[in-house]
């Protein structure tokens, strides 16, 4: 095994380069010694007795350490220069790091504060939308009913009264009164379930029966527009614990807004089926649909879908968000399937429960009259007087 060390060519002629520099310095200054070094060869000839070559070899010695020194010094010195460099290189990175980190925290948080000032912004205008829509909603029947009034008042004042002229006016107010009642339900219901004063108050019932009830009884207000109406299920009886006036209220209100937003000649499909645990309805219609980009917030408060084809169709924009809540109190989900110009599809799912209150038997008492009141409120915007006539 070869343990030679093997020394590059240029090492080997530097060095020797630097030998024969040394040598030759030191055989040319040796005329010219320093008091340093003559001390140094004085002290050492008083102890040894040494020869010109010898103080040569003595002097060629001592520069060859002092250049080790000034080497080993120098490297030392670099060395230390370059941890302090690299020491300072990275203090310098984490400084730059940290700074980057801080910059980037303040672009998060003004990202975040623009996201918001964008949101509150956004819910300022819907709000002022909502107020707008409210002011509307509140000066139009008002103004109605005060023209009615104040004919029935010049009416009044003659000799001859046209009574049936006179009931003709009175249906017009009572059809407003309804549409006010409606706005104001809807405000102090959205206020109550902002403040979490809600109150359900529940009974076991048939909800086939239920559904099937208030679906035939929209049917006249659905063939005023030309609409067709279809009820399907797949059970005879589905017993659960719902509260009826709520529930009553989700059903009017998808079912009046598949009238308002489905044109003449077009359908409504009712479903009701059971799934497990579950009963679901499904509400579905052949109207002008919802643009996807409107799918996801639709039961947001406050908003409201506008489009060529609802020009002339009035909304306050908290109807859905309503339906949602109360869906809800039930523990259940609500969810939305539309396509832009081809319908729209409303799936209530709701847990299958019973009540401890033992109330089926008379929870249709009054039925008759209580849908066709609510569904008076609920679809004050919808029906005409003849039809109010009707009813």
């Amino acid at each position: 095994m070869d343990n030679k060390i093997n020394i590059p060519v240029f090492t080997k002629v530097f060095i020797i380069s630097l030998l024969t520099f040394l040598i030759i310095t030191n055989i040319i200054s040796i005329a010219f010694l320093t008091p340093f070094e003559k001390s140094i060869l004085y002290t050492l000839r008083s102890f040894f007795s040494l020869k010109d070559c010898d103080s040569i070899s003595i002097l060629l010695m001592l520069n060859i350490g002092f250049l080790i020194f000034v080497l080993v010094f120098f490297y030392n010195v670099d060395k230390k220069i370059k941890t302090l460099i690299q020491k300072h290189e990275k203090e310098k990175k984490d400084l730059i790091d940290i700074h980057k980190q801080e910059i980037n925290k303040k672009n998060e948080c003004i990202k975040n504060l623009s996201k918001l000032c964008e949101e509150i912004s956004e819910g300022n205008i819907q709000k002022s939308e909502f107020f707008y829509n409210i002011s509307h909603e509140l000066k139009t029947p008002l103004t109605v009913i005060l023209g009615a009034i104040q004919l029935i008042d010049q009416k009044n004042s003659c000799v001859t009264i046209e009574k049936r002229n006179s009931s003709r006016q009175f249906i017009v107010i009572k059809q407003n009164c309804y549409r006010l009642l409606r706005l104001i339900n809807n405000i102090l219901d959205l206020s109550r379930i902002e403040s979490g004063y809600i109150k359900v108050n529940t009974v076991n019932c048939n909800i086939v029966y239920l559904v099937e009830e208030i679906t035939q009884s929209v049917v006249p207000y659905a063939e005023q527009k030309n609409l067709h109406i279809e009820f399907d299920t797949t059970a005879e009886e589905i017993i659960s614990c719902v509260d009826i006036d709520k529930f009553d209220r989700i059903l009017l209100n998808l079912l009046s807004n598949a009238i308002k937003y489905t044109k003449p000649r077009g359908k409504i499909f009712v479903n009701v089926f059971k799934s497990g645990n579950d009963f679901l309805i499904k509400i579905s219609d052949t109207g002008i649909g919802i643009p996807k980009k409107k799918v996801g917030t639709i039961f947001e408060r406050y908003l409201q879908v506008k489009n060529s084809f609802t020009k002339g169709v009035e909304g306050t924009g908290i109807g859905l968000s309503i339906v949602k809540s109360f869906v809800e109190l039930h523990n259940g989900s609500i969810q939305v399937k539309s396509t832009l110009n081809k319908g729209s599809e409303f799936l209530i799912k709701i847990p299958i429960a019973q009540c401890t209150i033992e109330s089926e038997k008379n929870y249709r008492k009054e039925s008759n009259e209580r849908i066709i009141d609510s569904i008076k409120i609920e679809f004050s915007d919808i029906y005409t007087i003849s039809q109010s006539g009707q009813n």
